[in-house]
């Protein structure tokens, strides 16, 4: 990650700190091997002095700093996460994307309390739209309780596919419009609620799903590991996943460069 990834800061007086590009870096490979609050970040620099010199550090950050960061550079995490998700499509051309949500269960004082077909719960929800090989193009994380159909448009925005697969939730006539605007064939399965079945072509694709299900596993269980549990605010704990999207796409992206198709032989996340 260097500064054609992250733009360098207009100079101003005072002390120069440390700068977004090395603060960037530091909160991706904090996800990039599971550690789950600042404190372990600090230590782990500490004992590491080749990893602080290998991210470009002279000396390692305190807490607090690192604490900010989060909050000071979400915008700027969401602005790298889409650079790689273009390098992504790039790379390995979109032809499939399945919109899926995954709650994340906090009891945060901004959480919120949401419904999945499991039940109610409190908390956050990821909102993701992966292609083929289930990596992530796009991503929101809201509270709890905002519906899943509404944000279909903005997690195809700008993304190019032949098909766009959801289930039930997203199931309207605005969400087939947009899907059909972006030039894509809309396979989204029906919501029995609203009245007569029409005949849905592409039917068997509808079986996709998994590949975003997959990926709601992979990202909570062995990229996030639980770390959005010890921060508070919404601010915070979204810079924390999208670090983990960034982390997740630039293993992938090394892979497929690589010449590796078969993700799982060679990510950390799938082992």
């Amino acid at each position: 990650m260097n500064k054609l990834v992250v733009p360098e800061e207009p100079r101003r007086r005072g002390n120069p700190g440390y700068g977004c590009l090395k603060a960037v870096r530091l909160l991706v490979y904090s996800r990039q091997i599971g550690l789950k609050n600042d404190t372990r970040i600090v230590e782990h620099l500490k004992r590491h002095p080749e990893a602080l010199k290998g991210l470009g550090f002279r000396t390692v950050p305190d807490r607090t700093t690192v604490g900010r960061w989060w909050r000071r550079y979400a915008g700027l995490l969401k602005e790298v996460f889409e650079w790689f998700s273009r390098l992504v499509r790039m790379v390995a051309p979109t032809t499939l994307l399945v919109v899926d949500s995954t709650p994340i269960v906090d009891y945060d004082m901004e959480a919120e309390w949401g419904f999945t077909g499991r039940g109610p719960f409190k908390g956050f929800k990821l909102h993701a739209a992966v292609n083929q090989l289930g990596l992530p193009l796009k991503g929101e994380f809201t509270p709890g309780n905002r519906y899943d159909s509404p944000l279909l448009p903005s997690l195809i925005d700008d993304l190019e596919a032949e098909y766009v697969v959801a289930d039930a939730a997203y199931d309207s006539e605005a969400n087939r419009k947009a899907v059909r605007a972006m030039g894509a064939q809309p396979i989204i399965a029906q919501n029995p609620r609203r009245g007569r079945r029409r005949r849905l072509k592409h039917r068997k694709l509808l079986r996709k799903r998994y590949l975003a299900e997959q990926f709601n596993g992979l990202v909570k269980n062995h990229v996030l590991k639980g770390c959005w549990a010890m921060p508070r605010g919404i601010i915070k704990k979204a810079s924390m996943v999208t670090a983990g999207l960034i982390s997740l796409n630039t293993t992938a992206v090394k892979a497929i460069l690589e010449g590796e198709r078969s993700l799982r032989r060679v990510s950390q996340y799938w082992a």
